[in-house]
């Protein structure tokens, strides 16, 4: 059964579904090399048409991928996502415009949908972050996440393989 992403506030964001009119800003974002760098599966440069394609991707039926806007004063900044996995965990991902990286807003988001993940019966959460990339490393620590070693994992924007950090989230209490 597809999970959907439903509308959260937090006290600054709005967490929505994707929409079309959302294109455009994740084509200007996501184009931008400071963070596509940081993603696995986002090609760099950003393809014509990728963005609409993955808003098609998230309302198809079979995508089982949780996917939220993040959205501040009515403007696209980011997009956070659960991918469920068959272990009943979920992976975590996320990405903001550079210029609003620093101001609180991943945290933010994150928690939101920690509370989501929690709520939906997720026994807990993963997220993998490419080394070096210490900004998202603290995020995950700030908000409980501990680290759990090191591993190599894909990244197309990249061109191969890079060293990753890996975070867990356990729900242990329920």
């Amino acid at each position: 059964m597809k999970r959907t992403s439903e509308v959260m506030k937090t006290e600054r964001l709005i967490l929505r579904p994707l929409q079309d009119s959302d294109a455009g800003l994740i084509a200007l974002y996501v184009g931008d090399e400071r963070v596509a760098m940081n993603l696995a599966v986002v090609p760099h440069p950003y393809p014509a048409g990728a963005a609409e394609a993955y808003i098609e991707y998230s309302r198809k039926d079979d995508t089982d991928e949780i996917i939220w806007v993040v959205e501040l004063n009515g403007e696209l900044i980011g997009v956070i996502s659960i991918s469920p996995k068959d272990t009943g965990r979920g992976n975590i991902g996320y990405w903001l415009a550079p210029q609003f990286w620093g101001a609180g807003f991943t945290p933010e988001a994150l928690e939101a949908v920690i509370k989501y993940a929690r709520d939906a019966g997720f026994k807990g959460l993963d997220a993998g972050v490419h080394q070096g990339n210490q900004s998202s490393a603290r995020v995950l620590i700030k908000e409980g996440f501990a680290y759990c070693g090191d591993s190599e994992a894909h990244s197309i924007p990249r061109g191969g393989m890079v060293q990753s950090w890996n975070y867990a989230l356990d729900f242990s209490d329920g």
